[in-house]
């Protein structure tokens, strides 16, 4: 899982990402400065069961990778950056808007300043696209001219893009065929990717959720409504400071400022519920390993996750719920229950399967 992270200059962007990848991390810096990059163990406590029956080797959380690019500017979408940005963020899963939620002027925000920085970055973010759409378009409108008529269905579906975009409205509203996707993928447009809206709040709303309980920002949980977005909102440099402390201070810490789960856990499961994920484990006395993938994915997809080889020689699967392995405590004890099932190539992984994938090359 790959995340994007956005946000205007000011917002507080880059606190947000250290503060989700956590104190003792060094992110990567790629080679011209334009991002920094870092991969998060995600944390699940239903591996220490899996570790405590199979004793492996070692045990390997699944991963998110965080990618905290350089400011937006208002304006300054062009060509360049959009190739820039497109190069860095193309292969993202999704996309994190931060937005500055901090020193607000009063209780009703009548500025409805982090509503309008929201509709700058998707505004930004579909003028990057239209550069990338229009400098197509000028190429195939050359081969329309010369007479290359195979290029008609590529133009006619650009121009309905550019349509889309010059209305500063996502790609991912329109529908298209699956011959159109096929066709837009190459392109790995940034609007067609699911974001996640993240309010960075001050002191003063820690301990709610503002985008449900308005107040301060009705006028960005309306704004979210209306775009169907889902947000997340915490006080990033707060529960920064936080994290600098012992276990036992930050749990005093966050007791006392009436935190129930930090901003780094809220995040993560709402790209897990934004991008419909579910985690399956595969285990051995080698290594216990969590994998994610999308809800509804069959067991042969699984397979393909771990090798690809497991996929091309699948035969089947033997599936044991991380529930019933907690019940009755060993592989062998959930067979002789009959609670570890064989299931073919189609069956639907669950979150929390543990999957034996039984193949032959």
């Amino acid at each position: 899982m790959r995340i994007g992270i956005f946000g205007l200059p000011q917002s507080g962007k880059t606190t947000v990402f250290r503060t989700l990848v956590g104190p003792g991390h060094s992110p990567a810096r790629d080679a011209h400065g334009e991002a920094q990059t870092a991969v998060l163990k995600l944390p699940d406590d239903r591996l220490r069961l899996l570790t405590d029956v199979y004793q492996p080797k070692k045990t390997t959380p699944a991963e998110i990778t965080l990618v905290d690019t350089v400011a937006l500017r208002k304006g300054h979408a062009d060509a360049k950056q959009a190739e820039s940005l497109t190069a860095l963020l193309g292969d993202a899963d999704a996309f994190a808007l931060v937005l500055r939620c901090f020193d607000l002027a009063d209780e009703t925000d009548p500025s409805g300043a982090p509503r309008e920085d929201l509709d700058t970055l998707l505004f930004e973010l579909a003028l990057t696209d239209l550069a990338i759409v229009e400098r197509r378009l000028e190429r195939l409108e050359k081969d329309l001219r010369s007479g290359k008529r195979e290029v008609a269905a590529e133009h006619d579906l650009l121009t309905r893009c550019r349509a889309r975009l010059e209305a500063s409205g996502p790609l991912r509203a329109l529908s298209f065929s699956d011959e159109e996707q096929r066709a837009l993928r190459g392109f790995a447009f940034l609007t067609m990717k699911p974001m996640l809206v993240v309010a960075n709040t001050g002191e003063d709303l820690v301990g709610q959720h503002p985008l449900e309980e308005r107040g301060k920002l009705a006028a960005l949980g309306e704004a979210c409504d209306k775009l169907g977005l889902s947000g997340v909102a915490f006080c990033a440099q707060l529960e920064a400071e936080i994290e600098e402390l012992s276990p036992e201070e930050q749990q005093a810490f966050l007791g006392d400022y009436g935190i129930e789960e930090p901003g780094r856990d809220r995040f993560l499961r709402a790209c897990f519920d934004l991008l419909g994920l579910v985690t399956f484990f595969t285990a051995n006395e080698n290594e216990v390993r969590a994998w994610t993938i999308p809800t509804g994915s069959t067991a042969l997809a699984a397979a393909g996750k771990v090798h690809s080889d497991m996929a091309q020689g699948f035969i089947r699967a033997e599936v044991i719920s991380h529930d019933r392995l907690r019940e009755a405590g060993t592989p062998a004890e959930c067979r002789r229950r009959g609670t570890a099932r064989l299931e073919g190539r189609e069956y639907a992984v669950r979150d929390g399967d543990i999957l034996l994938i039984r193949f032959s090359v």
